[in-house]
């Protein structure tokens, strides 16, 4: 087997920022090369996502993630037609050393504490300055399915540069081990999640923070619902049934609209948000912008609503933390069975509410304490010895 060339020294490469990922409009998502033209090779790819489902934000995802493997192979000199296994090797050593850009944190006076740095409000660590394990394996998925569409269609690889991951097992009654063939070579170990559940006391100083009727509304469906931050944004006013207490929201990776439940105060707060509001038709979105002209509330100004109340309360809030924090309450009612909580989270899978399932460190502390409290158990005679001899010869060691 041939070995691999030497590491290159990703330390001193310097990656250009050429190309962008570009939308017109309602249009696909486009991978725009240093020349400003579409690369046509995800042209073709994203045909192949379309035509399997996948959803414009999945596009998006995945047309930066080909932008950046674009960028270090143009910092290597080759082309990604000629991009062999050491290229994909290199790629993920710079992965995990780079800088990520969307990570950038101001830290002078008013600004965001360092990346990387632990939150004392929330918990929660603010992202690290790298790109987390996650996000390289999730770009070396996209890779392969990109080079495996790219050998199938003809592109000019003859092969997928990116390895597969061999694995020695050993199934029962067999001597000797079999290698199976898993993902991606190169996948990273992800840390244990967090738990991202908020405190009551600390829901109750967001509430005090905020100044719109609308903006507690928001956080008010979020709460009750579960609901994601592309749900929030995909309701209409026609999508409220107040008499039943459900609201109609495009799911995340389904097709057509689905009715959630809310809890009452949620309903009345939308109802006191949009008695407020001009009369608009009934397919408009509920959540409009506070200046005027009012346009639909997009996610870069919902996040910016949050960023507001972080600022306030020295916090890193984020709105999925809302839906954790549903997943809790539902997850700590005996009340309600695995598949209720299964079927108000929208999740296809039993095996995907293990992440919402750790306990808060204000809760752990709280029950260590309390069983730290409690009396040793007083000592008993076991089968067969007389109570009163044990007495007499233990005397004070038994009740």
């Amino acid at each position: 087997m041939d070995s691999l060339p030497a590491p290159r020294d990703v330390a001193m490469l310097r990656v250009p920022t050429i190309g962008r990922v570009h939308r017109t409009g309602r249009g696909p998502w486009e991978v725009l090369g240093a020349d400003g033209e579409p690369v046509l090779a995800w042209v073709s790819f994203r045909g192949e996502l379309v035509a399997g489902g996948c959803s414009a934000a999945t596009c998006r995802s995945y047309a930066h993630d080909i932008l950046r493997w674009l960028r270090f192979l143009a910092a290597v000199g080759v082309s990604w037609q000629q991009a062999g296994r050491v290229e994909v090797r290199d790629y993920v050593r710079w992965l995990r050393t780079a800088a990520n850009p969307a990570r950038d944190r101001r830290t002078a006076a008013g600004g965001r504490p360092p990346a990387g740095t632990v939150n004392t409000a929330t918990g929660k660590a603010y992202l690290a300055a790298g790109y987390a394990p996650r996000t390289i394996n999730h770009a070396l998925s996209v890779l392969s399915e990109f080079y495996r569409h790219a050998v199938d269609a003809d592109l000019g690889p003859l092969r997928s540069p990116v390895p597969l991951r061999r694995s020695v097992t050993r199934f029962p009654g067999q001597s000797t081990a079999r290698a199976a063939v898993g993902g991606p070579a190169y996948r990273q170990r992800e840390p244990v999640a967090q738990p991202r559940a908020l405190s009551e006391p600390l829901l109750q100083r967001v509430f005090a923070a905020l100044r719109h009727d609308r903006d507690r509304a928001l956080i008010a469906v979020a709460l009750s619902s579960g609901a994601r931050a592309s749900e929030l944004l995909s309701m209409v006013r026609n999508g409220i049934d107040v008499g039943l207490g459900v609201v109609s929201v495009v799911p995340k990776g389904r097709p057509g609209r689905v009715w959630i439940p809310l809890a009452p105060e949620a309903l009345v707060l939308i109802g006191r948000y949009l008695a407020a509001q001009p009369l608009g038709l009934p397919d408009d979105p509920v959540w409009m912008t506070i200046r005027r002209p009012a346009h639909p509330l997009t996610y870069f100004a919902m996040r910016q609503v949050l960023e507001r109340v972080n600022q306030e309360l020295g916090t890193n809030i984020t709105w999925h933390d809302f839906r954790h924090t549903f997943a809790h309450r539902l997850l700590a009612d005996d009340r309600l069975s695995l598949t209720d909580v299964q079927t108000l989270m929208r999740h296809r899978s039993l095996t995907t509410l293990t992440d919402y399932s750790a306990a808060r460190l204000d809760e752990l502390v709280t029950r260590l304490h309390e069983h730290l409290a409690r009396p040793a158990p007083a000592p008993t005679v076991a089968v067969g010895y007389d109570q009163d001899d044990m007495q007499v010869l233990f005397p004070g060691l038994t009740p």
